[in-house]
């Protein structure tokens, strides 16, 4: 059936480009749908009733659409020459992302998946809608693929283009520090957050101190303020911590994509890497915004590069082993989901090594692990700061059940509310669940044993699975499609009371601020800009880069993927539904991987 479709497609048959012209006009289609859900105002007609539905459920066309149509009948066109036979693992990813496209837009316009299956109509349209989605991203695929397959490495260092082998790091540096200047000057000396001044008031006195915000950022937070405080001024402090992950980013973003110039990768495709960091808002906006994930992110795509010169060595000398071990300590004390992401990947890297670098890599684990485990477990608590709470963890199975108890209250036995209100609070939570964010329910953790309640918590769960499902998906559908924007990281117009209390106030007119917040407010709403600060799109980047490995077999070129992956999975336990903050780390990563996945498959075969 596939072949056939696929021979109407290429033209074999004189319908191929017919198929190819509607299946363009499903696309079309697609895109104009308003992805609501409509009654129809005709309820005495089933015939009046169904055409008011079909004319609410689409916005009106425009000129653009002509655009559209071409651009993918042109593209499944140049798929169908290109192609000899339907590629299957295409086809089904395809599918597998549409679905997830459709069902992630549901829920962020819903917080449900009514639009899929409220009704007989809904199911035809949501149908309507993967299909024509399915076409759009098998031909995008299908492109992708080709681009990469015909690429070739350019040579270094014998007769190449020695102006960018000299230049290219000190280049691309400049660039992205000249691109993120305007913001930490414009909004001097920098914008503040809950977790940001929690952390000063910590390192302060003003506050005791505790584990779940990293002891590290907070010393590296504190200490460059007050060093600022006593050269200056509170404001200069303030900003210098601003202005050292501004220095940090240029310099590791700059030396990652000057990494892939030197494995071969095209000079156009690196600079491309650095435009992308140096002027796409949100990256600015983190610059100014003084907060551990920045940074953070900073030190993984740091620790990801040096993962990556031992694979292409395919050996771990001392010194790969000595920077292995610094950036892997780095990240896992710069913020406590890090220890998540290094451990899987330094284990791949001991299972796929061989002798020697075996044992350095495998050192370096055993002793990011065992330095982390102290500290959590002996050194803080030595040191009178608190531990992290449980809470921090369950976002996923506290949104289950609020969602549960929400919406099958009448099925809950008095046993299981019981365990419930010891646990979370029960009256508090039927009126503070929110689908989105998981906080107001995750506050109510009373910090009783566990135990009691994950096995009501199973019991629940094989009642109504689709009320856990659904409320997983709610809790994480802006990390599994590109359907949301939230940058979150702001231009601070007001300071907090307690940022006045140390004396930090505005310094430039609040014009140059407002334009700032005009731009931070364009990155999201302006076409084909909006997706740069949509995490699920890095996602999308993400698995189909691991899956153009695992097709050609490359599973060793997977191991980089590794750190991306855990944070991916994190993100989806993470407290808020979509925030591109907490995905920061692999969308940092994502032009090193594009050109990672390119050497991989281009490389000589041994």
């Amino acid at each position: 059936m596939l072949e056939k479709i696929n021979q109407l497609i290429k033209g074999k048959s004189a319908d191929g480009p017919v198929l190819r012209f509607l299946l363009s006009c499903l696309a079309v289609f697609v895109l104009h749908c308003r992805f609501e859900i409509f009654d129809g105002g005709f309820p005495d007609s089933a015939l009046l009733n169904g055409l008011n539905k079909l004319y609410n459920t689409f916005s009106r066309p425009d000129f653009s659409d002509l655009f559209v149509l071409a651009a993918v009948y042109l593209m499944l066109k140049y798929v169908s020459k290109k192609d000899k036979k339907t590629d299957f693992g295409s086809l089904v990813l395809s599918f597998v992302l549409a679905v997830t496209l459709v069902t992630a837009i549901s829920f962020a316009k819903l917080n449900s998946a009514d639009f899929l299956f409220a009704n007989s109509y809904q199911m035809l349209i949501s149908c309507a809608c993967i299909a024509g989605f399915w076409v759009m991203i098998y031909g995008g695929l299908r492109c992708v693929y080709y681009l990469f397959e015909k690429g070739t490495l350019e040579t270094r260092g014998a007769g190449g283009n020695t102006f960018w082998e000299e230049y290219f790091s000190l280049i691309g540096f400049a660039v992205i520090f000249i691109g993120w200047l305007p913001w930490i000057l414009m909004n001097y000396p920098g914008s503040g957050c809950p977790d940001s001044l929690l952390q000063l008031q910590q390192f302060l006195g003003d506050a005791s101190w505790g584990a779940w915000h990293p002891p590290l950022s907070t010393c590296i937070m504190g200490s460059l303020f007050t060093l600022g405080r006593l050269l200056a001024d509170a404001n200069f402090g303030f900003f210098l911590y601003c202005f050292m992950q501004t220095l940090v980013g240029a310099k590791v973003f700059s030396l990652s994509m000057k990494k892939l110039y030197n494995l071969g990768i095209p000079v156009k495709w690196c600079m491309a890497g650095i435009v992308f960091f140096a002027f796409t808002p949100f990256w600015g906006t983190y610059a100014q915004w003084v907060e551990k994930d920045l940074f953070y992110a900073e030190i993984a795509v740091l620790q990801t590069v040096c993962m990556m010169e031992i694979l292409v060595k395919k050996q771990c000398d001392k010194k790969d082993a000595v920077l292995l071990c610094l950036t892997s300590l780095g990240a896992v004390f710069l913020r406590n989901n890090g220890i998540h992401a290094v451990l899987p990947a330094l284990l791949c890297m001991v299972i796929w090594l061989k002798k020697e670098s075996r044992r350095r890599v495998a050192a370096v684990m055993l002793l990011t692990l065992v330095l982390y485990e102290g500290m959590m477990r002996i050194v803080y608590p030595a040191m009178g700061i608190g531990g992290i709470s449980a809470a921090e963890s369950l976002s996923v199975p506290f949104q289950q059940t609020a969602r549960y108890v929400c919406e099958h209250a009448d099925e809950v036995t008095e046993y299981e509310r019981q365990v419930i209100d010891n646990t979370l609070n029960y009256d508090a939570m039927l009126i503070s669940y929110d689908p989105v964010i998981s906080d107001p329910v995750k506050y109510l953790y009373r910090g009783a044993d566990l135990g009691d309640y994950f096995k009501i918590w199973f019991r629940m769960f094989f009642k109504h699975p689709g009320t856990y499902v659904a409320a997983f998906i709610n809790q994480g559908y802006g990390y599994i499609a590109p359907v949301s924007q939230n940058i979150e990281a702001w231009i601070q117009g007001e300071y907090y009371s307690y940022m006045g209390e140390i004396g930090l106030h505005h310094v430039f007119d609040s014009n140059l601020a407002y334009i700032l917040i005009q731009i931070w407010n364009l990155s999201m709403v302006l076409p084909l800009v909006k997706y740069l600060c949509s995490p699920g799109l890095y996602t999308w980047i993400v698995v189909v880069l691991a899956m153009m490995l695992i097709k050609r077999r490359k599973y060793s070129g997977l191991i980089l993927f590794v750190p991306s992956f855990m944070n991916i999975l994190v993100c989806l336990a993470s407290p808020l539904a979509t925030a591109i903050r907490y995905e920061l780390p692999t969308v940092a990563s994502v032009p090193l991987l594009i050109g990672w996945t390119y050497f991989v498959i281009n490389r000589t075969k041994d």
